[in-house]
């Protein structure tokens, strides 16, 4: 069903495709390709300045700030899943994840995925991702943190590029290109919220660029965005109510700068900047009366819904010099810092050790605190070369990184750690406590070449020296040979890796639900030490894609690329350990069970290197433009990606585990990494153009998905949700060259996932829903966007 609901809408795609094109030649045949034959530019993939997308030896997708705003999105990762098919987001996330979201490319974990801005590589965040789904025991990106007003395009490479860009790169690579523009205002004003209520948007953004002196360029970008609750819970059965599946409350501030002076005719200063402030707060699971101790019932007699609050700073700053030499080489150094911390706390809530023993009925906990920074130096090279025998130059780069990184945990105040913690979230003590450093230095090498005018060559290698991680040397092969101008062969071969982040070695943390606490026990830990926990090890791929790129029908452009990943020692987090096993770990680590909790309600969790798997995939892109005359035009964009993700080894258990029956993956691990991604996901957008009116259509299908929830030792249930269309529509009227107003809807038609029975979903975090859904669980979002440059 899945996979021809998919290849469906692909062939109508097609169709329409080739329809659109005929029309276009009778309608206007010369003016038919003007926006799509020359190509964009690209500078993700390559170290040719002059590449376009069409040539590329590998699959790169490019996303235009306006395509960006078409969806009504208030935030780039939204905006991204929108238009990118190998793009996929939880629905909601739980305790860190409700606050910091993530995403997977190619269905592989979010580390697998690296983010560049203007090619420069991005700080992760200091949260780390442990909720209980394809995430899971991720630290990416935050992509909230970059403002859309600050954005002139989006690079997607859609293949390994671990041996051009470093560790984390096996995926692909988001490269984020910001505005230069050195003239010209523009602000907007956006309002939204779901027709079933919650979720109220309002959105302020600006942009302004200026001429700094005769020759300089800055852009400056500013956005203001306030998010409200949305709760989509089941009946939680009690007097409490359960408000946790939904959207969290935020505020966030971001601003950016864009700079760039020439200081000689061969000499340019240039740097770029982000700095962001979040404020979010997420509800946790209601506590219904009687359900803790006497003395909290007696202070919340009709129970009471905690909620976990986060106060959030990030900021990223790059600066270098980059020229050209007498003899042709161009040469780029540059430094980038980037520091993100977030301040926890725990609300709303008691301790309830606290309240039983000494009568304090606080409410209100400082918890402590995520704070990671990495320093990150690069000198890049590279010169053109003749040489006799070859059609064209051969291009050769050279380049050299050192990146310093840091992850801290801080501890919360007493009151949240006494005993069992505060309900919830239990603080931080301080053996949780963690500094952590890390060096890494690197050093490449890139070669590219048209041996023939129609067959290109590139090759690169790049080894890699990590502190606590050892050595790593990796490298790519690319080619693409041009049978003719419509028709031409490219593919890939590399390998890769991903090195365990800070977060992911120290990261500690309690969580507690309704009658339940899990623990994860950081590494090298006593309480990993109990279970035989091992140390990290690099994840490591291979990749191999190939693809053709046509000009089937003349302007109708397409790309259809195969790929495989295979990743072995993929990081993970082990299957949830239970029994006396775990609360020996969790004694040991210095951790006394929260109130409330029966012991045999306590387990234990660790990341580690459990599995390899092989993920097998194919992408399709398509696009053309059809003229009308006087009645306007349509541009089409036909996108769509499948993939199936397989286990093919699990490791071996620690003898602790072993002894105790157990395997590091159970039925939840294993429906996370095969089945909780949809495997199949394709759009169609139809953008209409007349004069001042602009109409844009776009159906998306995602394939269904299932993901097993539960706890060690079970029982375990299974939420399912099926093939689903989903409509989207932004209508936009310009009442001036300087004003334009635009109405639109996100699943306009208010699909929902699958509802799970009340018998399930108050077993598991009162969820109707699966919380994995790629279309997430809130229905119909309508807005309205103002939009005035001057």
């Amino acid at each position: 069903m899945e996979t021809r609901a998919y290849f469906r809408l692909v062939g109508v795609c097609a169709l329409i495709a080739n329809a659109s094109a005929s029309v276009a030649q009778a309608a206007d045949a010369d003016n038919r390709n003007e926006d799509l034959a020359a190509g964009t530019v690209i500078v993700t993939g390559t170290r040719d300045s002059g590449k376009k997308v069409r040539d590329s030896m590998t699959p790169v997708i490019v996303i235009g700030a306006e395509d960006l705003a078409s969806t009504g999105k208030t935030n780039v990762l939204d905006a991204l899943k929108s238009l990118v098919p190998s793009l996929t987001t939880p629905a909601v996330g739980y305790d860190v994840g409700a606050l910091a979201r993530t995403f997977q490319l190619r269905g592989l974990s979010p580390g697998n995925t690296l983010v560049l801005i203007n090619g420069k590589r991005r700080h992760v965040s200091a949260s780390l991702y442990a909720d209980s789904d394809p995430a899971q025991g991720s630290n990416a990106v935050d992509l909230d943190f970059i403002p859309l007003a600050a954005i002139d395009h989006i690079e997607i490479l859609q293949d390994g590029a671990a041996a051009q860009y470093g560790s984390d790169a096996i995926a692909g690579v988001i490269n984020i290109i910001l505005k230069k523009s050195p003239t010209g205002t523009s602000v907007s004003l956006l309002g939204g919220g779901y027709i079933d209520g919650g979720g109220q948007t309002q959105q302020f953004e600006a942009n302004k660029g200026f001429i700094v002196a005769d020759d300089g360029i800055l852009n400056l970008s500013f956005s203001a965005h306030y998010h409200g609750y949305s709760n989509r819970s089941g009946d939680s059965g009690g007097v409490q109510a359960a408000l946790v599946q939904g959207d969290p409350k935020s505020s966030v501030l971001t601003g950016a700068y864009n700079f760039e002076k020439p200081i000689t005719p061969d000499l340019t200063f240039y740097s770029f900047a982000t700095v962001a402030h979040r404020d979010a707060q997420a509800n946790e699971n209601p506590r219904q009366p009687d359900a803790i101790s006497p003395a909290v019932n007696l202070l919340y007699p009709n129970g009471f819904t905690p909620q976990e609050k986060v106060s959030e700073n990030d900021f990223g700053l790059t600066a270098g010099l980059k020229g050209i030499t007498s003899d042709k080489w161009n040469w780029d150094v540059s430094t980038t810092y980037g520091r993100d911390q977030a301040k926890l706390e725990n609300i709303r809530t008691v301790n309830p050790d606290l309240l039983n023993d000494f009568g304090n009925a606080q409410s209100k906990f400082r918890v402590g605190s995520f704070t990671s920074s990495e320093l990150t130096t690069n000198v890049d090279v590279r010169r053109p070369f003749t040489l006799d025998g070859l059609s064209g130059p051969l291009l050769l780069a050279l380049g050299l990184e050192n990146r310093y990184e840091t992850f801290r945990i801080g501890a919360g105040e007493a009151n949240s750690y006494y005993l069992g913690g505060s309900s919830a979230f239990p603080g931080f003590q301080k053996t949780d406590q963690v500094d952590a450093t890390r060096n890494s230095l690197a050093a490449y090498v890139d070669l590219t070449a048209h041996i023939t005018s129609q067959w290109e060559l590139g090759f690169a290698t790049r080894a890699e020296h990590y502190q606590q991680v050892g050595n790593k040397v990796t490298g790519k092969l690319s080619t693409r040979y041009d049978f003719s101008p419509a028709v031409a062969l490219r593919a890939t071969l590399s390998n890769g890796f991903h090195a365990p982040t800070l977060a992911q070695q120290y990261y500690s943390a309690t969580t507690v639900t309704t009658g339940f606490a899990q623990v994860q026990l950081p590494l090298g830990s006593a309480g990993a030490n109990v279970l035989g926990a091992p140390n990290l090890k690099p994840e490591t791929s291979k990749n191999i894609s190939v693809g053709l790129v046509v000009e089937p029908v003349k302007g109708v452009h397409a790309t259809i690329d195969a790929y495989q990943i295979n990743i072995n020692n993929r990081i993970i987090e082990s299957a949830s350990i239970s029994g006396q096993l775990a609360a020996a770990a969790v004694a040991a680590n210095g951790a006394a069970i929260p109130a409330g909790v029966p012991s045999g309600s306590v387990s234990a969790a660790f990341f580690t290197n459990g599995v390899d798997t092989k993920t097998q995939g194919i992408d399709v892109s398509i696009d053309t433009i059809s003229r009308f005359g006087a009645l306007g035009s349509i541009k089409w964009i036909v996108n769509g990606g499948y993939n199936k993700t397989t286990i093919e080894h699990i490791s071996a258990a620690p003898a602790a585990l072993q002894a105790a029956g157990l395997s590091l993956v159970d039925p939840v691990q294993r429906s996370n990494l095969t089945t909780a991604t949809p495997r199949g996901k394709a759009s169609i957008a139809a953008i209409y153009t007349k004069n001042d009116w602009e109409l844009t259509l776009r159906e998306t299908v995602y394939g269904k998905t299932s993901q097993v929830q539960g706890y060690a030792p079970g029982p375990y249930f299974t939420y399912n949700t099926d093939v689903t269309y989903i409509t989207a529509v932004d209508l936009g009227y310009s009442f001036s060259d300087h004003l334009k107003v635009n109405f639109g809807a996100d699943n306009l038609l208010n699909k929902y996932p699958t509802k799970m029975p009340a018998s399930v979903y108050q077993s598991l975090n009162y969820d109707q829903y699966s919380h994995v859904s790629p279309f997430g669980v809130n229905g119909a979002y309508y807005y309205a966007r103002v939009s005035y440059a001057f």
